[in-house]
């Protein structure tokens, strides 16, 4: 069984409460860092399962520092830890945003959610399988990571293969908008899609187009 790894960026004045003896309790390999840039450097290189960013214990709203995260470890879930009184947005680029107070046992429970082989958060059509929290698709063994437009299109062919869906639909359940006006945008992404997904992206064997009407996910019997 393979122990997962936990980045925790905390602050490091001896007064503040650590969360690092919770998380390895329940078996977490952790390391601390007390400063944002080298530790995201070094994650950058070899990336953890989850970070953990406090921004609570160092007394900032953590916004700015859960971007240049973001920035650098796409694809890695990140748990931001704000302040008692901020809001619980994760447009600052986290994945969880947990505002103080809460319990040590749920951040550990956001934790084991956002864990790869968490087979609640991923999803199975065929051999394609979509790992929901880290946008990362498998395919007959290769593996791709995914924009969050790019996942969320993937998303809904999955749920549902084999049918026709519109450019209208997609547009209007990835973009959040019912202008069709211009659907270039739609397609450059479905070429992106393709390529993640396709062993050739030029005769796709999945994500077909259909002439005039838009997209639909054919999975081999």
């Amino acid at each position: 069984m393979t122990i997962a790894s936990v980045l925790l960026i905390e602050s490091g004045r001896p007064s503040a409460p650590s969360f690092a003896p919770a998380l390895e309790k329940k078996g977490f390999a952790v390391t601390v860092q007390h400063e944002v840039g080298p530790a995201i450097k070094s994650a950058a290189k070899s990336p953890p399962d989850v970070l953990i960013l406090d921004a609570a214990s160092m007394r900032t709203s953590g916004s700015r520092l859960c971007r240049t995260a973001r920035a650098n470890l796409d694809g890695v879930p990140i748990i931001l830890i704000s302040p008692a009184g901020t809001g619980s947005d994760t447009a600052n680029g986290s994945t969880v945003n947990l505002v103080q107070p809460f319990t040590a046992r749920k951040l550990v429970n956001r934790v084991h959610r956002l864990l790869p082989g968490d087979d609640r958060y991923s999803l199975q059509a065929g051999p394609i399988k979509l790992n929901l929290v880290q946008r990362k698709v498998k395919v007959y063994g290769r593996e791709s990571r995914l924009t969050p437009k790019q996942a969320k299109l993937l998303e809904l062919f999955m749920h549902n293969p084999g049918k026709l869906l519109t450019r209208k639909q997609l547009i209007r359940e990835v973009w959040l908008t019912d202008y069709t006006g211009d659907t270039r945008t739609l397609d450059v992404h479905m070429s992106w899609l393709r390529h993640a997904v396709e062993g050739n992206s030029k005769k796709p064997q999945f994500l077909r187009t259909i002439r005039g009407m838009g997209y639909r996910l054919d999975i081999p019997s």
